[in-house]
């Protein structure tokens, strides 16, 4: 390689021969180094390369078959989810019913019971009004007749003189109502 840089800084203008760009001589070197690089890298570079690029192919398309074995089971998760979640909503919305109609149920119970009780209340007053009503009534014929006995009695005790009568009468009413 010296000698190669001493003949071009001699300065005559000439390359050797078999750097000269116009000969053959270039040409074959340069495409037995090509052949001598390639040979190598093919032995030394390409084998290990190319396994590297198989087992990161492998890898690779192993990761994307378990992503994909995930996702289909996080799919199925999902859809087990949905359901339950259907399922609860149907239940709730059943039990929501159920209330409601135990909630109809139980106000139509509570109302006609009111009504019943508001009858037999009606019922009860009727006859303790009727029994008081007899009750006053008899005792109006009572004191009407213990009147008529009083006014009878002092009628008959006093002389038949109509004035006389009328201030006995009188009397009886007036002790008969402070009584």
């Amino acid at each position: 390689m010296h000698a190669l840089l001493l003949q071009l800084a001699s300065g005559d203008g000439h390359a050797p021969a078999f750097l000269d760009p116009h000969s053959w001589g270039l040409v074959f070197w340069t495409g037995l180094i090509f052949a001598f690089v390639a040979l190598l890298l093919y032995k030394m570079a390409w084998g290990p390369l190319l396994t590297a690029l198989d087992e990161r192919e492998q890898k690779i398309s192993g990761a994307i078959d378990e992503a994909q074995s995930i996702k289909a089971e996080a799919e199925k998760t999902r859809q087990k989810y949905e359901d339950q979640m259907e399922k609860a909503r149907a239940a709730a919305q059943e039990i929501i019913d159920e209330g409601e109609a135990d909630k109809k149920l139980i106000i139509a119970e509570a109302r006609t019971k009111a009504v019943s009780e508001a009858d037999d209340i009606k019922a009860r007053a009727a006859r303790d009004i009727s029994l008081a009503k007899t009750k006053a009534l008899a005792e109006v014929k009572e004191s009407a007749t213990e009147l008529g006995m009083a006014i009878a009695s002092k009628v008959i005790q006093a002389e038949v003189d109509a004035a006389k009568h009328k201030t006995v009468v009188a009397d009886v009413l007036n002790a008969f109502e402070k009584a």
